[in-house]
């Protein structure tokens, strides 16, 4: 099956130099779906000031789930991380299109 979808960059749609709506497709897209399913949830707010290693942990472990429910990924395959810098660091499996890593959370 193939997916496609329009390019969302920063909340706004992404165009191309023709200024037509630029598309993405396959695994694109499925990590696309995954950043907007993490932002949506509302969980990455709660990380903001937290020092407390077990809260951080609770919390992504909560994205975790979340981001699990997307039947397009292997389950058990989904590793989320805080970097140092604050940023969520977020990795999965697919079924049809192999490892992902969605960026820019």
């Amino acid at each position: 099956m193939i997916r496609i979808d329009l390019n969302i960059v920063d909340g706004d749609i992404q165009l191309d130099s023709l200024l037509n709506p630029s598309q993405i497709n396959d695994r694109d897209v499925v990590a696309q779906d995954i950043k907007h399913r993490i932002i949506e949830s509302k969980k990455l707010p709660l990380l903001i000031g937290l020092r407390n290693k077990d809260h951080i942990a609770k919390v992504l472990t909560e994205i975790e789930l979340i981001v699990e429910q997307d039947d397009r990924l292997v389950p058990g395959t989904i590793k989320i991380t805080q970097l140092n810098t604050g940023l969520i660091n977020v990795k999965a499996d697919t079924r049809d299109y192999g490892r992902i890593e969605p960026n820019g959370l």
